[in-house]
């Protein structure tokens, strides 16, 4: 699910303060599961981590497509990718905005230095539903909100706050064109170290994986739709 988004800087200030008056204005959010299609409830049940993807835009313009000055920024509900056999099990699988989101790796932020992300929401969903119904209600009402924060690098340094991303409403937009880039750094946030340069490959695989795996959905759905009109056809004939 994508959703149009606004960012609000909360810092106004320093070094945080600067990064948050570049990330501030409209954005682009994926939510999505890890691991199984998660259209049904019984899905929802699995063990999964889930994802969101965020891209703080430079126009008002909703399109799949980045432009020189996006930021793109990904998050699992996992606070290392070695820990995600662990938050597989750990994952609130029914509800994004019960899990806590991290950038899994290092990045140099312009005027900060070596950083960490992570995305907090502020607070989980007090409907029922799948999760899906409950985001979508949440964010009716302007509760779908979650906090940036941002830290230096080592296990004592504190989360700060940069700024709240609010989620709108969900955009119809092509999900086999929009792709996520963690080097796509147009607002001075890049990636680091040699764990961050294999992540490109795996983002165009993925975008590939994604790309050619609806194309084969689509040509499947094509050949059953064939199929049962030419069953039609033969019992029409026989009555």
């Amino acid at each position: 699910m994508v959703y149009c988004a606004g960012v609000k800087p909360l810092a106004v200030e320093g070094e945080v303060g600067a990064l948050a008056q570049r990330l501030g204005g409209p954005a682009l959010v994926r939510l999505s599961g890890g691991i199984w299609r998660w259209r049904s409830d019984k899905v929802e049940r699995r063990p999964d981590v889930l994802g969101i993807a965020v891209r703080f835009r430079d126009s008002q313009e909703v399109t799949p497509a980045a432009s020189a000055g996006d930021q793109d920024l990904i998050f699992l509900s996992a606070r290392r990718l070695w820990l995600l056999p662990i938050a597989v099990f750990t994952t609130k699988t029914r509800d994004f905005l019960d899990n806590h989101y991290y950038a899994q790796l290092p990045f140099d932020v312009e005027g900060f230095g070596r950083a960490e992300f992570r995305l907090i929401p502020l607070r989980p969903s007090t409907v029922k539903g799948s999760r899906l119904e409950r985001l979508e209600r949440s964010a009716a009402v302007g509760l779908a909100l979650l906090r940036l924060e941002v830290r230096r690098r080592g296990a004592r340094a504190r989360w700060m706050p940069v700024a709240d991303i609010e989620l709108y409403e969900p955009v119809d937009i092509d999900q086999n064109t929009l792709r996520f880039n963690p080097f796509q750094a147009g607002k001075g946030i890049v990636p680091t170290g040699l764990l961050q340069s294999t992540r490109l490959w795996t983002y165009w695989g993925s975008y590939l994986g994604r790309v050619l795996g609806a194309r084969l959905r689509a040509r499947r759905a094509s050949a059953r739709a064939a199929r049962a009109a030419r069953r039609a056809r033969r019992r029409g004939q026989e009555e």
